[in-house]
């Protein structure tokens, strides 16, 4: 795809080898559980600035990744969907690593401490950031950030995609109250998700003129809502890769990766107000071990691998499945409940008995906690709100 900038190194590292420890654990109440269950995206969000500001002054786009002016951040004021967005924590890790302050603005008061980056953290989508006074930039997902961008009070700064490159965005997230007493419909839930994966990727690779990548523009503009053009569509899928994780060997290998490492983070950083000890972890080989569950991902390979797979399903099964509104990171899960051969046809859900229903939200907090409330079975969300919910409400333990 067009706009995609690889790098080989970042600032923060976000990326550990997996070291595949073999541990069983008990937990004293499953059913409060929250799984990790598959992959939705990597890369996609945007950090944006304002016109007027040189982004010069703000990195140094002459090293492979660029490198933060810490000069050029000091006393600026950044917009986030919310505190446990991945959003808000990479610019977190951006301040902490230059040895600065992250910390919230107040209005009418002091906001001119020395080392300090400022935040504002209910800027969730384009429309309050461009209609907030207060902001020098921030960060959001596509297609926000890209009609962000669009506008002439602000202007790119960076993707995230060129300072974390491969980072997990959002994940696929599972009540085990639900999971565990429906492990069927749970297999069949994903099977229809990575069929409408493979969908959109096909899709993109055909490219414009193509039908199967009109369709997909076309229910990714429905998605983002009428405010944003065809062209600003097509623009913000270029820079997100669309991912449930892989058909071979450990499925989720990425994330195995990603979030041991990831949830260490997140407790050394502040982020979360429990440690990975006080739920019984050692560290996050352990914690990861746990969260993870990809025994139902590799029960849909077999499932898609059947060609008599959906020929036994009778009924239909009644699911809600928590969203981020507008986010086009999360386009395949509207694929998979779309008729894309015409009215008459049947949406992947349809194929495998399913009937599926979207609780929207404004943000990745927003779907943890229709997940942990149970008003949703599944929900597709960043892979800090999760891993933060998780381990804040002690929701996985050992």
């Amino acid at each position: 795809m067009k706009g995609k900038i690889i790098a080989a190194i970042v600032i923060v590292v976000l990326v550990i080898a997996a070291v595949g420890i073999g541990v069983f654990y008990l937990t004293q109440d499953k059913d409060k559980e929250i799984n990790l269950l598959a992959g939705v995206n990597t890369d996609g969000s945007g950090i944006y600035i304002k016109e007027d500001i040189d982004i010069n002054t703000m990195f140094d786009f002459s090293k492979p990744i660029p490198t933060p002016i810490k000069s050029g951040w000091e006393g600026k004021v950044f917009g986030t969907p919310g505190v446990s967005t991945i959003q808000h924590v990479q610019l977190l890790q951006i301040a902490e690593g230059m040895g600065m302050k992250f910390a919230a603005y107040q209005a009418g008061g002091d906001n001119n401490a020395p080392d300090t980056v400022y935040f504002i953290a209910n800027i969730p989508n384009a429309t309050a950031a461009l209609g907030d006074e207060f902001i020098d930039g921030g960060s959001l997902w596509q297609p926000q950030y890209q009609k962000i961008v669009d506008d002439p009070k602000f202007k790119p700064l960076v993707l995230t995609n060129d300072l974390f490159p491969g980072h997990a965005c959002c994940v696929i997230a599972g009540f085990h109250g639900f999971t565990s007493e429906n492990e069927d419909e749970t297999v069949r839930f994903l099977a229809a998700y990575v069929k409408a994966v493979d969908w959109v990727n096909n899709a993109l690779g055909a490219g414009e003129g193509s039908a199967e990548y009109a369709k997909l523009v076309e229910v990714a503009k429905s998605v983002a809502g009428p405010n944003f053009t065809e062209q600003e569509i097509k623009d913000a899928m270029d820079t997100v890769i669309f991912t449930y994780g892989a058909n071979t060997g450990t499925p989720l290998a990425y994330l195995d990766e990603q979030i041991p490492n990831l949830a260490e983070s997140l407790v050394e950083l502040g982020a979360t107000n429990r440690t990975l000890s006080d739920l019984g972890f050692d560290n996050g080989e352990e914690f990861a071990e746990r969260f993870m569950d990809d025994s139902f991902l590799l029960k849909a390979f077999e499932l898609l691998d059947d060609p008599n797979g959906t020929s036994g399903i009778s009924g239909t099964t009644d699911l809600t499945v928590a969203v981020i509104m507008g986010d086009i990171h999360q386009i395949a899960i509207h694929i998979a409940n779309t008729k894309l051969g015409g009215d008459e046809s049947k949406s992947f859900f349809e194929e495998y008995g399913l009937n599926v229903t979207f609780s929207g939200a404004t943000n990745g907090p927003g779907v943890a906690t229709a997940i942990q409330n149970g008003n949703a079975s599944f929900g597709l969300l960043g892979a800090p709100p999760i891993t933060i919910t998780v381990i804040n409400g002690e929701l996985v333990k050992a």
